[in-house]
């Protein structure tokens, strides 16, 4: 078969915290994937030729026609290249993009998928609805409901609330964003000493309860280093925390740092740390990827009861699970992996044969363009009675 175009809407390509959307693009076999977002980002790190973006814009009549689409989700550009682009299907990556795709999908009559990643769901349950820059999402969310022929969830709890909020159930599914997994022929030598975090510096990450429990670890004579990658608008709390628990010479902080970096600093890891909870604005983790990064390369996680995470960590096998908040256990997990090198590595070896069997990526992007060709079918299939 012929390859297949798909239109893909993203309202940014590619943030770093959105990897996994490029990943997930370059990986398709048999479709052929356009890309279409508001802003292109970091253009020279993530490389892709086939993307259709208003800003950076190449001119006036271009940066005017962007703002318009930004604010009323229309663009006559954007409608032509739909139209005349041969595309059998548009995917839509969060709830708040599929609205700037709902418009293109009627107009071009094509079947519309969306991925739903965390926050973009709980948004329409909580008042952040009515933000501004979420009242069109929650206004456009019964048409959206409606149109959508297939939700992909990231995580059984998203499902779930997806199908409360009005989704067909028999059009949702839970959906696994895979990893890459990589050719390992012999771990690096780690020091047994470097427990690393990842994320946005933000509510919902938990960063916080992982500081107290790591500072909990140092009093009890442990030699430890945490590493924390990222940035955001808690990290003055975070420095304020590390000073008032003495262990600043313990901690730190390695700003935002390119994917690659990122994942080399993982590798020379022994463990991950992901304290996520539930924000009190609602806002929510799905499946954290940095987990199934961490997992490929053979570091245990110790993670929280929260979103998609016990999907991600099999408890006592491939690392622990606490409950959210749980600032003593998070800290008896930490120790106990600490003091113990072979259950690390035990940990690890199952942690990375679980990614291999579950997560990767060429492997879930298949089942991903199996779902496309039904969608396809079940649509011509509705056109035709």
């Amino acid at each position: 078969m012929e390859n297949r175009k798909v239109a893909l809407f993203a309202t940014n390509f590619v943030s770093f915290s959105q990897t996994f959307i490029y990943d997930e693009v370059r990986s398709h076999k048999k479709y052929a994937v356009d890309v279409y977002s508001l802003y292109r980002m970091n253009k020279d790190i993530f490389p892709y030729e086939n993307v259709h973006s208003f800003f950076p814009a190449d001119s006036l009549k271009m940066k005017i026609e962007g703002k318009f689409c930004e604010i009323t989700s229309l663009s006559p550009t954007r409608k032509k290249l739909i139209a005349n682009g041969g595309y059998s299907l548009i995917h839509a990556h969060f709830g708040t993009g599929s609205i700037y795709a709902l418009p293109f999908a009627d107009s071009a009559d094509l079947p519309l998928v969306v991925t739903f990643h965390g926050y973009d769901v709980p948004i329409l349950k909580t008042y952040r609805r009515f933000f501004p820059e979420f009242w069109r999402y929650w206004l456009l969310s019964g048409k959206m409901f409606r149109r959508v022929d297939l939700f992909l969830a990231a995580s059984d709890e998203l499902n779930k609330m997806l199908v409360e909020l009005g989704a067909p159930a028999e059009k949702v599914k839970t959906w696994r964003l895979g990893v890459e997994i990589p050719e390992i022929s012999k771990l690096p030598e780690r020091s047994g000493k470097r427990i690393i975090m990842v994320g946005r510096f933000v509510e919902k990450k938990g960063f916080e309860y992982a500081i107290e429990a790591f500072a909990k670890v140092i009093k009890s004579g442990a030699d430890a280093v945490l590493d924390i990658i990222g940035d955001g608008p808690l990290k003055n709390r975070y420095i304020s925390m590390i000073k008032k628990l003495n262990i600043e010479n313990k901690v730190i902080f390695h700003g935002v740092k390119k994917h690659r970096e990122v994942l080399d600093m993982i590798l020379n890891s022994d463990i991950l740390l992901a304290p996520s909870v539930v924000a009190t604005n609602g806002d929510r983790e799905s499946g954290i990827l940095v987990v199934k990064e961490a997992g490929a390369r053979s570091v245990p996680a110790i993670g929280t009861i929260h979103g998609g995470i016990p999907e991600i960590i099999d408890e006592g096998k491939t690392g622990f699970l606490v409950n959210e908040k749980d600032v003593k256990a998070l800290a008896e997990r930490i120790t106990l992996l600490l003091g113990n090198e072979i259950l690390r590595q035990k940990m690890g070896a199952a942690a990375r044969k679980k990614m291999e069997n579950e997560y990767s990526l060429p492997d879930r992007v298949e089942v991903l363009e199996s779902y496309y060709d039904s969608v396809i079918e079940k649509f011509k299939e509705r056109k035709n009675d």
